[in-house]
């Protein structure tokens, strides 16, 4: 396969992730400070929707304060964002063309249909409480898309990059998710020592990653920062956990037809294959004192990764 295809399976895989989480996330925080019972305060939730975009610097570049509309217009549609929701909706579409002839026409159309329900969707200015509406939308077209990903390809190597692609981000985001909310945490004394309020924070920190049924099933309790952390970093079964998504970017590395190596510990499946078994068998204990430092460090980890890939395979330019 030529890089110019690898890389943009790869990257529509990513952006297809990265576009949900962003929009789930400012859909959930954006709501959930609205219809607080504890009176949240909004400019903490606006601060970390930016936060968990990696927007501020940008936002701050073009707007003097935090107001709701600027910045959920902000995220979701402008065109003074480059990273914009709307943006990464393009992008999904324009790597799907450049890699036309490796996708099916099924896939081909659902992202195409994607692109133009999403882009009818827009006016000159998206007012905040339009969020939950656009937010939707975009979750939903993106779990069809997945699921012609799913059911309309050979599973071989076109296959295995979109889906390296969408479990590298995947894991990037909820890493990011948590890194915002323990930093959103951190700011405030009260929300601190399992108090009611931080409790709140990590009901909506599950529902930003659809995690609160299956967790609630499963602990049967309300939402600690220890329970969450461990759900959402450690359990094998839930798709949307770093360790599962640890454990399929090992998978399809392992897959995908890469020539091979000069060194076995510079390769990428070793790589995979080292942070996937460590978060095998790693336990919330050993990590929650430090969560912060070994957030960080998964992260940087995962990048690295992403960067060798890039480097060694995806580039042509």
């Amino acid at each position: 396969m030529l890089s110019r295809i690898g890389n943009s399976l790869f990257w529509m895989g990513r952006y297809i992730e990265r576009a949900e989480h962003i929009a789930r996330y400012t859909r959930v925080q954006y709501v959930s400070s609205v219809d607080a019972p504890l009176g949240q305060n909004r400019e903490l939730i606006l601060e970390s929707i930016l936060d968990m975009a990696g927007s501020k610097d940008a936002y701050f570049g073009v707007h003097e304060k935090l107001e709701d509309d600027k910045v959920i217009d902000f995220i979701s549609i402008s065109e003074s964002n480059q990273f914009s929701i709307l943006s990464y909706i393009g992008r999904i579409r324009e790597n799907a063309r450049g890699s036309r002839d490796s996708i099916s026409i099924e896939l081909w159309e659902a992202i195409n249909r994607f692109y133009h329900k999403v882009n009818e969707l827009m006016t000159a200015e998206m007012p905040a409480e339009e969020i939950e509406f656009f937010a939707r939308r975009i979750e939903e077209n993106s779990y069809i898309t997945k699921g012609y990903i799913e059911n309309t390809l050979l599973h071989n190597d076109v296959w295995m990059l979109i889906s390296l692609g969408m479990h590298l981000e995947r894991a990037i985001q909820v890493i990011r998710i948590l890194q915002t909310k323990l930093d959103d945490i951190e700011k405030f004394e009260e929300m601190k020592q399992g108090s009611a309020l931080e409790n709140y924070q990590w009901s909506t920190t599950l529902k930003s990653t659809e995690a609160f049924d299956m967790f609630m099933r499963c602990h049967k309790t309300s939402p600690t920062r220890s329970h969450v952390i461990d759900f959402l970093l450690f359990d094998t079964q839930f798709p949307k956990s770093v360790a599962y998504s640890m454990e399929w970017i090992k998978k399809c590395i392992e897959g995908i037809s890469f020539q091979q190596e000069e060194s076995r510990k510079e390769s990428l499946e070793f790589m995979a294959g080292k942070l996937a078994c460590r978060f095998q068998y790693l336990t919330i204990e050993e990590v929650e004192d430090r969560a912060p430092q070994f957030l960080q460090r998964t992260l940087d980890n995962i990048y690295e990764i992403a960067s060798l890939l890039d480097v060694k395979y995806l580039k042509y330019h």
